[in-house]
């Protein structure tokens, strides 16, 4: 059974239509999931730009391989691992910063009601 039981309706001028839409746009997000996130308190991210998947991707992949490394060498004195964990460590933070600022929708703080102009703009 569905949760989603509720419909919600609303009559906007010509203006204020087209700026949600520019804002629904640049997020990527459907009418309705821009909409649920809003009315959870968030405000969407605009859509990352093309290739950033790929680059996360390839960043996520380096973080592996280092992590591989570095637990096949624990039992040698070529390397020194503990240097190697913390690079990798590194990296993932890294990582996770990159994909919240750009993904991560933003909490909207006390009832801000000029998040199109703030974010999207007219």
């Amino acid at each position: 059974m569905r949760n989603r039981t509720k419909t919600f309706s609303v009559r906007l001028s010509e203006q204020e239509y087209e700026t949600l839409n520019k804002a629904i746009a640049k997020t990527g997000l459907t009418k309705s999931a821009f909409i649920r996130t809003v009315a959870s308190g968030y405000l969407p991210k605009p859509r990352p730009p093309n290739g950033y998947d790929g680059m996360v991707s390839e960043l996520s992949e380096i973080a592996t391989n280092i992590y591989s490394v570095s637990n096949g060498m624990l039992n040698t004195d070529k390397i020194d691992t503990t240097f190697l964990k913390s690079q990798a460590q590194r990296l993932d933070k890294v990582i996770l910063q990159i994909n919240t600022f750009f993904t991560v929708p933003d909490k909207i703080k006390g009832g801000d009601i000029k998040w199109q102009q703030q974010k999207y703009g007219t």
